[in-house]
C-alpha cells in the first residue's frame, strides 16, 4: 500500500519534502494439526461351534448262563422242583453317554487406543514482497539516460 503525506514546511525556509510509505507484506506459514475420525472399530463376540470327537468307554451288563453238571451223588426225582420262583427276572443296566456344556471364563480381551506420533515433512512456498527503488535520470529533452 502506498500513501502520500502532505508536504511539510521546514521552519525558516520553503523546503518542500514529500514522503511516501509502502507497507511490505509476506506470507507466514501456519502449520498445525487437526483430529479427524478415520475409522470406527467395534468389539463383537461371535459364537463359533467346533466339532469334537471324543472316545468314551461305555459299559453295560450282559446275562451269562453258566451251566454246571450235577454229579451222580444226589438223585433227583422227576416230580421235585427247586424252590426258585418262576420266571426269574434280572434287570440289566448300561452306561449312557451324557453331553453337557459349561460356560467358563477363559480370556479377558481389552480394546485400548494409543497415539503414535510420526514425522511428516511439509513443503510450502510462502510468498513475500520485495521493495526496490528504481530511478531514472532524464535528459533535458525528457529522454532517459542510457
Amino acid at each position: 500500500m502506498t500513501s502520500r503525506h502532505a508536504p511539510r514546511d521546514a521552519p525558516g525556509g520553503d523546503d518542500r519534502t514529500d514522503q511516501f510509505d509502502v507497507v511490505r507484506r509476506e506470507e507466514r506459514l501456519v502449520i498445525g494439526t487437526e483430529r479427524h475420525a478415520i475409522e470406527r472399530v467395534r468389539l463383537e463376540r461371535v459364537i463359533v461351534t467346533e466339532q469334537r470327537t471324543i472316545t468314551v468307554d461305555v459299559s453295560h451288563e450282559e446275562i451269562r448262563l453258566v451251566r454246571e453238571p450235577i454229579g451222580g451223588a444226589v438223585p433227583v426225582s422227576a416230580g421235585t422242583t427247586d424252590t426258585v420262583p418262576e420266571p426269574i427276572v434280572v434287570v440289566l443296566r448300561e452306561e449312557q453317554i451324557t453331553v453337557s456344556t459349561a460356560v467358563v471364563p477363559v480370556e479377558r480381551v481389552t480394546l485400548t487406543t494409543h497415539t503414535v506420533t510420526e514425522e511428516h515433512r511439509v513443503e510450502a512456498g510462502p510468498r513475500r514482497e520485495e521493495i526496490d527503488i528504481v530511478t531514472s535520470h532524464r535528459r533535458a529533452g525528457g529522454a532517459p539516460l542510457p
